[in-house]
C-alpha cells in the first residue's frame, strides 16, 4: 500500500512540474518573503559533484582561504582559467569582473590587517 501512495505522490509532483514548465501553475510562498529572482538573461548555474584527490582538495581549500574567497568561487575561477588556457577562449566578462572584485577585496583586507598590526 505504501508503494501506491509513493507512486501517487510522484505522479502529482510530475504533473506539477509540467504545469510549472508550461506556465499553468505559479509558486505561492505562504510563509516568509518571496525570494528575489535573477534578472532576465542572468547566467544559469548548475551544481556538479566532483571527487578530488585529498591533496588537490587541500591545496584548493588552502588557496581559497589564503585569497579570502569561498571555495566554490575558487573552484569556478580555477576551472575558468583552465578552460581559457586549454581552449584559448577568453572567459565571460562577468567572471572577469568578479575575479577583479575578489582581488580588490583581498587587497583591501590585507591593507586593513597590516594597518591594524602597525597600530598595535
Amino acid at each position: 500500500m505504501n508503494d501506491d501512495v509513493d507512486l501517487q505522490e510522484f505522479a502529482e509532483a510530475e504533473r506539477a512540474v509540467h504545469g510549472l514548465a508550461a506556465g499553468n501553475l505559479e509558486l505561492v510562498y505562504d510563509d516568509g518573503p518571496v525570494p528575489d529572482l535573477p534578472p532576465p538573461g542572468a547566467p544559469i548555474t548548475v551544481v556538479r559533484s566532483v571527487r578530488l584527490p585529498y591533496e588537490i582538495d587541500a591545496d584548493v581549500v588552502a588557496l581559497a582561504k589564503q585569497r579570502g574567497v569561498k571555495l566554490s568561487d575558487m573552484l569556478r575561477d580555477l576551472i575558468s582559467t583552465g578552460l581559457e588556457v586549454t581552449t584559448g577562449v577568453a572567459p565571460d566578462p562577468v567572471t572577469e569582473l568578479r575575479r577583479s572584485l575578489d582581488a580588490a577585496q583581498r587587497a583591501a583586507r590585507e591593507l586593513t590587517a597590516d594597518r591594524h598590526r602597525d597600530a598595535a
